[in-house]
């Protein structure tokens, strides 16, 4: 019976040899046209051929097939269509119709492109449905969403065009395992299934007749995914798959197989070593979100295993140490470098402080002001104002110990602080003859809290001498410190010009207030400044954020 069996398929092999480059004799019956455009100038058509019964009850069980889709078309103008179809359902043969024989050197492009050597030579030369011969169209490329054939005289002219947009089913997932076995047929389902209960760190169960489990938790193996065949182009063919394990990672594509299926391999860069999590694996005919599948999953190292491999590691260490010299060297020159650079930066931020501190200090007292306040003490004794002389020299005497007292204070009492604004503000009052005002939050008026010393100094100088300097008494200048929540808010308003606080061309003075929040941020307090300037005044907002 064996040998009848041969016989049979070299006779087979043999009468199939002539066909090449024959004509093919299509029945009526299940094979159409889909455009079927009357004329007699070559055009380019779709030979579809209906599923019988037969195929609709036995290509399902073993291959993914469409028998719902319906190819459709839409014409945009002589020889010229677009068509909607199925990629696995009715067959579909692309063909060349009217005008009898093509001109010699016309051709066709699939895409924009030639098709190469091995496209060009087709094994059937052209089709005969009744009376109507045609010749034979290039082969559709699988796995795209869209595809273009044209046919072009010999010039290059265009003759006619069919664009085909193709819907493609979700593949059908057959079996998923773990570890190789490869004494195993990969479709025998029923084996597979025994696997499970010694790589699955869930409990594996199963709701549907097949060897995919519901839920699939991993450590340290390596997963495979089985497909079922695709049937396209009137038979079963070989196929990829394309998937991806994140839902923003970039699409990969299986090995072209009859029974596609994917590896996720034991490889650093794959998913074996990515953190513990959940994952889920997306995987498509074509990488689209239409026909989309998507399988769970669950990477769970084992800790003992990850315990071991930290084991190895520090015995490798002291190997290497003893063996490699030039290993040893690296190692105690990094060490040292971490040290010495450590100290370096601990020696730059100190300077750095430092640095800023004096700034503040000669903020307050830069030569420009304690010239001015001479001058007007001066004027003072010229004019006879004896008390007012007294009062002034007293506050520039208090202004000048409490700052200098200061000097090595990163944090001061905030009633501090509002006393020295004070003695500075009654100095800048006699010159300028403004009014100000200063109002405390009754929450934190006694509240034993420290601020930044200094802090907003320069912005007061800033709202006198760009904002009310020119206004005379008609110059109002408001300091607010108040309670929001556990954060400490302090507003200075003027009714000046305007000035722009935020911006770096308003002097020293505000710069090196901006580096000193910054500062203040890197060492672990939370603060902000921000400006609002209307041509009617501005206001600067300090925010000591969670300081209560």
């Amino acid at each position: 019976m064996k040998k009848w069996k041969w016989l049979f398929f070299v006779l087979v092999a043999l009468l199939q040899g002539p066909l090449n480059g024959q004509t093919l004799v299509l029945d009526s019956a299940t094979n159409r046209f889909l455009i079927n455009e009357p004329g007699d100038t070559p055009r380019l058509d779709l030979v579809i051929r209906s599923f019988t019964d037969s195929e609709k009850r036995k290509i399902p069980p073993v291959a993914v097939i469409d028998t719902l889709t319906k190819p459709t078309f839409e014409t945009q103008s002589n020889g010229f269509h677009r068509v909607h179809a199925g990629r696995m359902a009715e067959p579909m043969t692309v063909v060349v119709r009217g005008g009898g024989d093509l001109q010699e050197g016309c051709y066709f492009k699939v895409n924009g492109l030639r098709p190469g050597p091995d496209e060009s030579v087709l094994p059937i030369r052209s089709y005969q449905i009744g009376n109507e011969q045609c010749t034979a169209g290039p082969q559709l490329p699988f796995g795209v969403d869209t595809v273009s054939v044209s046919l072009h005289r010999a010039d290059g002219t265009l003759i006619s065009r069919l664009q085909i947009d193709f819907f493609y089913p979700q593949p059908e997932l057959l079996y998923v395992y773990v570890a190789p076995l490869y004494t195993m047929e990969l479709s025998d389902t029923t084996k597979l299934r025994r696997l499970f209960p010694y790589a699955n760190r869930a409990e594996t169960t199963y709701s549907a007749p097949n060897a995919v489990p519901d839920t699939l938790s991993i450590a340290e193996n390596t997963m495979y995914f089985g497909f079922k065949k695709a049937y396209f182009d009137g038979r079963v063919q070989a196929t990829r798959i394309r998937y991806r394990t994140h839902d923003k990672g970039q699409w990969m594509h299986s090995v072209k197989e009859v029974f596609p299926y994917i590896e996720l391999e034991q490889r650093a860069d794959n998913w074996t070593w990515m953190e513990d999590g959940a994952y889920q694996l997306e995987y498509s005919y074509t990488g689209t979100a239409g026909s989309k599948g998507t399988y769970p999953f669950a990477v769970d190292h084992h800790w003992i295993f990850n315990l071991g491999y930290y084991a190895q590691l520090l015995v490798l260490i002291p190997v290497m140490l003893f063996t490699k010299p030039w290993f040893t060297a690296l190692c105690v020159l990094l060490i040292a470098f971490s040290i010495f650079g450590n100290r370096i930066r601990k020696t730059r931020d100190l300077a750095k402080k430092a640095n800023l501190e004096l700034q503040a200090i000669q903020s307050q007292l830069n030569p420009h002001f304690v010239f001015n306040a001479l001058s007007s003490l001066q004027g003072l004794i010229n004019s006879h104002e004896i008390d007012r002389a007294n009062n002034y020299l007293s506050g520039f005497s208090k202004l000048l110990r409490n700052t200098l007292y200061q000097s090595g204070k990163e944090m001061v009492p905030l009633a501090t602080e509002i006393s020295n604004l004070e003695n500075y503000l009654k100095l800048e009052q006699l010159r300028f003859d403004f009014q100000y005002e200063i109002f405390v939050d009754p929450q934190i008026e006694h509240l034993q809290i420290e601020v930044p010393a200094l802090l907003i100094q320069p912005v007061v100088e800033n709202a006198i001498k760009h904002g009310i300097s020119a206004l005379g008494s008609r110059g109002r200048l408001a300091l607010t410190f108040s309670k929001a929540n556990s954060d400490i808010l302090i507003e200075i308003e003027d009714n000046g010009s305007g000035y722009d606080g935020s911006a770096g061309t308003n002097g020293k003075g505000l710069d090196l207030t901006r580096e000193r929040i910054q500062w203040l941020n890197k060492s672990g307090y939370s603060s902000k400044m921000n400006t609002v300037a209307t041509p009617t005044g501005t206001t600067v907002t300090f925010w000591l954020k969670k300081w209560l």
